[in-house]
């Protein structure tokens, strides 16, 4: 994946910081959670909480990696989602997007 450090770019300011920080002090390059086919958490997500008018969060509690974390919506735990860390150190969760979406969905509609 390319440094975007040194060009200018789209990049939300935190991600560039985060950039130029691991940059400065050797790191690997950071890369955003993200699912199993690529595509940025930061991407489906909000989405998803303006639709259903809610918060979705990432957790893990009393977790050693690499147990499962959990998906919660405005707090309640919603279903399990695998999760590991690529060559670079970045999370990269178990789901493709669309099957994280479709989980999301049927979760949300089976807990109403």
């Amino acid at each position: 994946m390319t440094d975007n450090v040194d060009r200018p770019d789209p990049l939300p300011g935190w991600w560039t910081r985060n950039q130029r920080l691991r940059k400065d002090r050797g790191l690997p390059p950071y890369q955003p959670p993200c699912f199993a086919d690529g595509t940025h958490t930061h991407e489906i997500v909000p989405e998803l909480e303006e639709e259903f008018n809610c918060s979705i969060l990432f957790a893990g509690t009393n977790t050693s990696y690499p147990d499962d974390w959990m998906v919660e919506v405005d707090g309640r735990p919603l279903f399990r989602i695998g999760r590991h860390r690529d060559d670079s150190g970045n999370t990269v969760y178990e789901l493709s997007a669309e099957e994280f979406e479709t989980s999301f969905r049927s979760a949300v509609c089976d807990d109403a």
